[in-house]
């Protein structure tokens, strides 16, 4: 799965911050290329929808880069009802 990496990377370094959520809001959300190179500094946050079924859903990672700046990134992953299955 491409978005592996990411995901892990994402889950490493995750860190909620509240204040910092809300200025993010407001930002554009640009999708994840495979092979893109991220400057991730901080992960603000991580938004997945649920599914009924195991299947690619769009993600939203919110986070800083080494400057400081909020981005907003949407990349594609498995439902969490596709780890419940055999």
């Amino acid at each position: 799965m491409k978005t592996r990496p990411l995901f892990a990377i994402a889950l490493t370094t995750l860190s909620l911050g509240a204040s910092l959520t809300s200025v993010a809001h407001g930002a554009q959300a640009t999708p994840y290329r495979y092979g893109q190179d991220l400057d991730i500094a901080k992960v603000i946050a991580i938004e997945v929808p649920s599914s009924p079924q195991c299947e690619a859903v769009t993600a939203k990672m919110t986070y800083r880069n080494s400057a400081g700046e909020v981005h907003v990134l949407n990349y594609e992953q498995l439902s969490s009802v596709c780890s419940n299955q055999n």
